[in-house]
């Protein structure tokens, strides 16, 4: 669970950065089910359900094309699968854009206040 509240954060912090800086491209992305240490200790022999997983190699991919391409191909506050931007709200019914990931301003607010706490800012 940890890991996805780590990657909402990730999703939150690239749209807030992304409306407050225009001029930067920050994004976000997800690299796939991956076989890792980390999702075999969190799924165990759950781990199945997940198939098929990328290798490190195939996870990795797609970080290695975003942190490489030219800004002018990316959409910034977007969050990225595959070289291609994803939804980042998907609670509705049958998958589509819904309201129950999305997160009000305040929410948003407060994260930013406790990212800036942490790094002494």
């Amino acid at each position: 669970m940890a890991y996805a509240y780590a990657k909402r954060g990730q999703v939150l912090l690239a749209e807030r950065l992304a409306s407050q800086y225009p001029g930067i491209k920050f994004v976000s992305c997800h690299p796939g089910w991956t076989k890792t240490e980390g999702v075999d200790a969190a799924y165990g022999s759950q781990a199945s359900i997940l198939e098929p997983m990328r290798t490190l190699w195939e996870g990795s991919e797609g970080i290695c094309w975003l942190a490489t391409s030219p800004s002018t191909d990316l959409e910034g506050g977007a969050f990225y699968l595959d070289r291609k931007p994803q939804r980042k709200h998907i609670a509705g019914p049958f998958f589509t854009d819904g309201t129950y990931t999305r997160n009000t301003d305040t929410e948003v607010d407060d994260m930013m206040k406790k990212l800036l706490e942490k790094v002494g800012v």
